[in-house]
């Protein structure tokens, strides 16, 4: 395969094409790669940042699952030292692991064609700007083409939900298999998640437009000719842009995801609970674990795998309780994922919570249970699921309050 654009020639034949433009990684199998370009900014940076949101959202799992490629596409090479070093010094056994993995750029000069000059007026700078952003896009595509199943596009200026790994996995699961591209962030070309083997293609389409129009533009043109008629935008979204000092000198971009919901962790009431044991006979995800979800003002609980038919989750108080409210959220509130879709809430007044008849049952509705009750002597409340369903569970918030 091979494409070509003006001052171009980019050259695409299965492996050639690693050997032509410099091979710098092994063939290893992950099930995810994420790319981020970074460059540096004069203002501030932000791929420490950025770094940081993605790695904490991973369990040590996780880990073997996913490797971040940092392509260091700054032309001043003092800059591109200066940055690795930073990384490597922050996280060198995550380095040493390959978890991240640096990119630089290609020793054929001619992949950047006379894009450094500085002087002209700010439409032409900022035309060669976007020029050179396109030529990082699709080196790092090539470069990332053989390293895992899927690949995630990111920048070096957006911040992660953590649990953005788990929920990409059961997004793939959950989505028709003849798509193209997933997005998990509506701005620009980030967050955009594709097959692997579309990343020569989709390059190679990107390097034929690289003048004229941006990659932002270029994807959406590319899965349309790959017979994917619409977006497919998943929301509340997993990434966040935070960089408001674009890596065009002097300008501002204070873009804002609309669907990404940040404050996902923080409880609607700041609530002190009884003291209580819990139990659940979910899956767990730990790093999410049941007592999140009732202690304190932010955490929530999750589950590893979708929740079944029967399965509950108990709190058991030390006390008896005098109740006159409980409220129970589950889920994400924009778009309802993650939710208790069948279940209900039941009040018990024995020390075993599994084995007696509920004298109060409430149903949950859209994900939720809120109810003002008058309940003396209550031991054990149970959040009981009543049909399987497809995706896993997230508790947010459970908040009781006394008489």
């Amino acid at each position: 395969m091979e494409g070509c654009g003006p001052g171009i020639c980019l050259v695409v034949v299965g492996m050639v094409s690693i050997l032509q433009l410099g091979v710098v990684f092994h063939y290893l199998h992950w099930f995810l790669t994420i790319g981020v370009p970074t460059v540096c900014r004069k203002q501030q940076q932000y791929v420490l940042t950025t770094l940081d949101s993605l790695v904490s959202g991973l369990s040590r799992g996780q880990r073997q699952e996913v490797v971040i490629v940092v392509y260091l596409a700054d032309q001043n090479e003092t800059c591109r030292r200066s940055t690795e070093t930073d990384i490597r010094q922050k996280y060198p056994s995550l380095v040493q692991s390959c978890l991240i993995r640096f990119l630089h750029p290609p020793a054929i000069s001619r992949f950047y064609p006379a894009l450094s000059r500085q002087s002209g007026t700010n439409s032409e700078k900022k035309a060669r700007w976007r020029s050179k952003q396109n030529l990082d896009f699709s080196y790092l595509l090539i470069q990332c083409q053989n390293l895992s199943t899927y690949y995630l596009q990111l920048e070096d200026d957006v911040i992660a939900v953590s649990w953005f790994y788990r929920s990409i996995k059961e997004t793939i699961k959950m989505t028709a298999s003849n798509w193209v591209c997933i997005e998990f962030i509506e701005l620009g070309f980030i967050g955009k998640l594709f097959h692997s083997s579309d990343l020569v293609p989709l390059a190679t389409m990107i390097v034929d437009w690289y003048q004229h129009t941006p990659a932002d533009d270029t994807y959406i043109e590319y899965y349309k000719k790959r017979q994917q008629k619409s977006r497919i935008l998943v929301t509340p979204t997993l990434f966040q842009h935070i960089g408001w000092h674009s890596s065009l000198d002097g300008r501002l971009q204070k873009l804002k995801d609309p669907y990404f919901e940040s404050d996902l962790e923080n409880k609607l009431f700041v609530n002190t609970n009884p003291p209580a044991n819990i139990s659940t006979t979910m899956t767990i995800d730990f790093q999410h674990p049941p007592r999140d979800c009732y202690e304190g003002s932010r955490g929530y609980f999750l589950t590893s795998e979708p929740v079944k038919d029967g399965t509950v989750f108990s709190v058991l108080f030390l006390s008896l309780q005098n109740l006159s409210r409980i409220f129970v959220q589950t889920g994400i509130s924009a778009g309802r994922r993650n939710i208790l879709e069948e279940g209900v809430l039941e009040l018990g007044k024995n020390i075993d919570c599994r084995n007696q008849s509920f004298y109060n049952v409430y149903r949950f509705h859209k994900g939720m249970v809120d109810v003002r009750i008058d309940q003396k002597d209550v031991r054990c409340i149970v959040i009981r699921v009543t049909a399987d369903q497809k995706s896993v569970l997230m508790i947010k918030e459970i908040s009781v309050f006394q008489k």
